[in-house]
């Protein structure tokens, strides 16, 4: 009976065919545009690699874009094996090529590219785009994109990259661009979009497990995972006026790391926008070299309000409305109290100032001249909701230059067309503050009783503890220009902190213990004196003592 049994067990490993998990097949090479050549035949292609230790039986998979899909047909691929998707006229162009009967049409700009197996299961997908090229020359057409590290299959843009190949790319080849990347960021929940009392979407930066994502929010109903958003069907409906808040525990990311989300997701069910409810917060309208201009809207309503139906736009002289431009695209909520910056290049922007606020990518901006001109907030309706008419003389007249400098609001609730209620944003925080609370700002509370140490003894020994003297300010009325100096217990000036720079309503300068020149003054009784102005005639002085203590 012995043999019997060897040739029975024989029979079942030969006929098993072992399921393949997520990503164990790849999109591994992308030509979306193959025209003009630098070398490889002129078709598309699609090239997908084995990354698991058994052979893959492609039958009846798809492969999926944008608007259509193709069924592939019987071939076995063998492990850490290649297999080029083209075509059936561009099969005798490619080496290990495999033909389906119809071919996707891949979009040169970019799309999303799904892969399932037999049974509908997707295993992997790649959402491209022609900004992977990086602005370079490539992206014109004949060169492909390939996958850098295939431990990292969902790190999106930082995993791809233009072939270097010398005729454009490596079909059924190894990539030419293979190497290993640095562990990518884990992803984030960047925000809640609400669709109706019963639908939430959640926007993750990236890509999220399907099975983690569903079980970890089973509770609030029903869960579909999309790639990197995650709808939720709630099983009891949001109530209007109510801000509800969503931690994400128990998510992995398609590497199977833990999501952290360091503090809770706001959202709420949106009401419709009235005038004034959104008004427009500070512009940019004269940027530096290298920026592009933004504008800030802030939500002083009480409403949690959807941003799909409204636009920024502005005026023909004969008031019309034209240069019309959609927000954003989708549901995107801005709840009450928040705010929201808008350019068209974010990188070039934050390269330029603080991006610690909420900001938004857009097309394209209306046209901002740098010596006045007009913005909107437009509802689809054509209803204004906030409308403003800057001029650069709205600016400081003290200052220098204004290049770079935004506007900011001084008072939400203040009217729009007031140039009182606007002014230049302030040096101590960067001269713009775009997605985040204006520096420029009427706060509460005495001006000269808001500039306070932090502590009034320090010590510049490094040790971790109160190694700089912080001097911290809260003033309530914007635009004051200050004169921060120390002076030693001899009366000498020792340090200038600041020089006729403006200052915004909140904000700290701190001193190291060093002088002018650089050289560590020494321990002993310091007096730092303020002086602040404005150009409305309010004159103030104000003095500190301090001890810098030694640091032996």
């Amino acid at each position: 009976m012995q043999p019997i049994v060897c040739v029975l067990l024989l029979a079942v490993l030969s006929t098993y065919d072992p399921i393949p998990a997520r990503y164990d097949v790849l999109i591994h090479e992308i030509l979306a545009d193959p025209s003009p050549t630098a070398g490889l035949p002129e078709f598309e292609f699609i090239e997908l690699k084995n990354v698991s230790a058994f052979p893959v039986n492609l039958s009846g998979w798809v492969l999926k874009d944008s608007s259509t899909s193709v069924t592939l047909p019987a071939f076995i691929l063998q492990p850490d094996s290649l297999v080029v998707i083209c075509s059936r006229s561009a099969l005798s162009s490619f080496p290990k090529a495999l033909a389906t009967s119809s071919a996707l049409s891949l979009g040169n700009e970019g799309e999303r590219l799904s892969l399932y197996d037999k049974s509908g299961r997707l295993i992997h997908s790649v959402e491209y785009s022609k900004d992977w090229y990086n602005g370079s020359i490539k992206g014109n057409g004949g060169w492909s994109l390939e996958m850098i590290d295939t431990q990292w299959p969902c790190a999106g843009s930082e995993n791809w990259k233009a072939s270097v190949a010398s005729n454009g790319g490596t079909p059924g080849v190894s990539n030419s661009v293979a190497g290993n990347i640095p562990e990518p960021p884990l992803p984030e929940l960047l925000r809640v979009s609400v669709t109706d009392s019963f639908h939430l979407q959640l926007h993750f930066s990236g890509i999220v497990d399907s099975i983690s994502a569903v079980g970890a929010l089973a509770y609030m109903g029903t869960v579909t995972v999309h790639f990197n958003m995650v709808a939720v069907q709630l099983a009891t409906p949001l109530e209007k006026g109510k801000i509800y808040s969503l931690q994400t525990d128990r998510i992995t990311d398609c590497s199977n790391r833990q999501i952290s989300q360091p503090a809770p997701v706001s959202y709420a069910l949106p009401e419709k926008a009235d005038s004034f409810d959104l008004v427009i917060n500070e512009v940019l309208f004269d940027p530096p070299a290298g920026a592009a201009d933004f504008a800030e809207i802030y939500n002083r309503s009480h409403k949690a309000i959807d941003l799909q139906d409204i636009y920024f736009a502005s005026l023909n002289n004969d008031g019309s409305i034209k240069q019309s431009v959609p927000l954003v695209k989708g549901p995107f909520l801005l709840l009450p109290g928040a705010w929201l910056a808008f350019s068209t290049d974010l990188p070039a922007l934050c390269r330029s100032y603080s991006c610690k606020g909420v900001l938004q990518e857009i097309g394209s901006l209306p046209t901002l001249p740098d010596e006045e001109g007009n913005l909107l907030l437009v509802g689809a309706d054509g209803r204004i909701i906030d409308a403003l008419y800057y001029k650069r003389a709205w600016h400081l007249s003290i200052l220098p230059a204004t290049m770079g400098i935004s506007l900011e609001r001084v008072q939400a609730d203040g009217h729009t067309q007031d140039p009182g209620n606007w002014h230049s944003a302030a040096a101590t925080a960067g001269f713009a503050t775009p997605g985040y609370a204006n520096s420029q700002q009427m706060l509460t509370g005495s001006g000269l009783e808001g500039f306070r140490l932090t502590s009034e003894v320090f010590s510049p020994n490094n040790d971790g503890q109160q190694d700089v003297a912080q001097l911290q300010w809260n003033l309530i009325v914007p635009g004051y220009i200050a004169q921060i100096t120390v002076f030693d217990a001899e009366g000498r000036p020792v340090r200038h902190l600041a020089n006729n720079q403006l200052l915004g309503s909140k904000g700290n300068i701190n001193w190291d213990g060093l002088s002018d020149a650089g050289q560590a003054v020494r321990p002993g009784i310091y007096v730092i004196f303020i002086r602040i102005f404005n150009m409305q005639g309010r004159i103030n002085t104000l003095k500190l003592p301090l001890v810098l203590a030694g640091t032996s």
